[in-house]
């Protein structure tokens, strides 16, 4: 195998390219270390020691920085390591890492999402808001069911009637005070947000009695 180049990047790192095609990112100092230079052999040893050592270490490294503060989906992490410079084969490796020590979990994920914004969005918009951050549509019906079930069981009150509620009083609405042509504007504000049409009035006839 041949280095054919080594690039600088924005951030003092280098790109190494073996073959002509991109292999990994380096920094200086480990340039120096494995004596790599353009134009030079890379031993199978060498080159799998680093990939092992340092490419590998440091993308299971960035993915725990990323997940120490905020869960997130599969696909969202696979993206971040890759806009961080890793390649496929190495982002594979560290996602059955995380994914095997229970650091990732697109279930829960879902589940969680879909219990902390039930009372304030349509099931409409979060189903849409999980598809954006790429699970699983089987995953979304199931967690959508699940959540509104035991929702259904621990509240007197549909969710869906509360996330309503909540969506006109954020907004000042004084409706008794509203004109004909205001309360529809209103009502279809609501409805493209994703809310059930019957339930929207519903809400407003409540809110008016």
């Amino acid at each position: 195998m041949i280095i054919s180049s080594i690039t600088e990047t924005k951030d003092n790192k280098v790109k190494v390219f073996i073959d002509n095609e991109y292999a990994f990112w380096l920094y200086r100092k480990d340039l120096k270390r494995y004596q790599l230079e353009e134009g030079n052999d890379i031993s199978d040893m060498v080159y799998h020691e680093i990939l092992e050592d340092i490419v590998l270490y440091r993308a299971k490294q960035k993915a725990l920085a990323i997940l120490k503060y905020m869960d997130r989906t599969k696909y969202e992490l696979n993206s971040k390591l890759k806009d961080a410079g890793y390649t496929d084969p190495i982002i594979e490796l560290v996602m059955d890492y995380v994914t095997g020590y229970g650091y990732i979990n697109d279930e829960r994920f879902a589940s969680s999402y879909v219990k902390n914004r039930m009372n304030t969005k349509s099931k409409m918009i979060i189903k849409m808001e999980l598809i954006r951050k790429g699970i699983d549509k089987d995953l979304i019906g199931d967690a959508i069911t699940s959540e509104y079930r035991i929702e259904d069981l621990n509240s007197s009150e549909d969710p869906e009637l509360s996330a309503i509620k909540k969506a006109i009083l954020k907004k000042g609405k004084d409706l008794v005070n509203l004109s004909y042509d205001e309360k529809q504007k209103l009502v279809g504000n609501l409805y493209r947000k994703g809310f059930d049409i019957d339930k929207i009035h519903k809400v407003i006839e409540e809110i008016e009695n």
